[in-house]
């Protein structure tokens, strides 16, 4: 009996793109209209156009995977995926059993991969390394060098694949996300937790055009604020402050003073 790892192996990156493609778009089909609707409301997408393709995926996608309740982890892609029609295909069934451990992140992608598509980093898991199999990254990456990205991508074994939807990253809203997602004392677990919902982040800034880094670090501005405004005096304040703006060394003073009056 073969694994779902070799069944995905043997078959070749064209096949299991194709059905990858099928297992996905069965997903999308079994989404009910609360499940649409969930997904406009979290993004806040009113008005925008409904033939605009990227909003479409997007859409889909935070419909599959956004949770209506956060202390909940169950999304509609842990309701769908496992009654799906496919069960006497080993490949889409392998597929199909994979698609909800698939993971939103940031990624660092530096150079094609010597067995096709290309090396990257995941930078919201102490930059582990990956192998993503995409001949569109891989030639992009050939033209341009390394680049940053956003996007859903599942492990199927051998390699990952994604799911279509890739939002290039400037270096600044990537190391904005990093810089609010780690800015707690949860450590990793915190914010493997907060990543859960970071494609909802990055597809309405991307769909809207709004400016990524802001929206990515208000809520730490907006709690650094607040509690910089409950301390009962302002030199209080200021020394919350202190890692951010360090005071001047008063011996530095001492000594400057004292070289003026030489």
């Amino acid at each position: 009996m073969e694994t779902e790892s070799e069944v995905i192996a043997v078959t070749g990156y064209a096949a299991v793109r194709e059905a990858f493609n099928d297992v996905l778009d069965l997903c999308v089909v079994k989404l009910t209209q609360a499940d649409r609707r969930f997904a406009w409301e979290v993004l806040d997408l009113a008005g925008l156009d409904e033939d605009d393709t990227a909003a479409i995926e997007m859409l889909s996608d935070t419909a599959l995977f956004s949770r209506r309740d956060p202390l909940r982890a169950r999304r509609a892609i842990d309701r769908i995926a496992g009654k799906l029609p496919v069960k006497r295909d080993p490949l889409k069934s392998a597929i199909a059993a994979r698609l909800p451990a698939a993971i939103f992140s940031i990624f660092r992608v530096i150079g094609r991969h010597k067995d096709g598509g290309v090396h990257a980093l995941d930078l919201l898991d102490r930059q582990r390394p990956i192998h993503i199999m995409d001949h569109a990254l891989a030639q992009q990456v050939q033209v341009i060098g390394e680049v940053l990205i956003a996007g859903r991508f599942v492990d199927l074994g051998p390699w990952y694949v994604g799911f279509g939807i890739v939002v290039p990253l400037r270096k600044s809203e990537s190391l904005a996300i990093m810089l609010a997602l780690s800015a707690s004392d949860g450590g990793p677990d915190e914010i493997e937790e907060k990543r859960h919902d970071l494609h909802e982040l990055i597809y309405q800034s991307h769909l809207m055009g709004e400016d990524l880094v802001m929206r990515a670090v208000e809520p730490m501005i907006s709690a650094i604020a607040m509690g910089i405004d409950m301390e009962e005096d302002f030199d209080a304040a200021m020394k919350s402050l202190a890692p951010v703006f360090p005071s001047r060394r008063t011996g530095g003073q001492a000594d400057n003073k004292n070289a003026n009056d030489r």
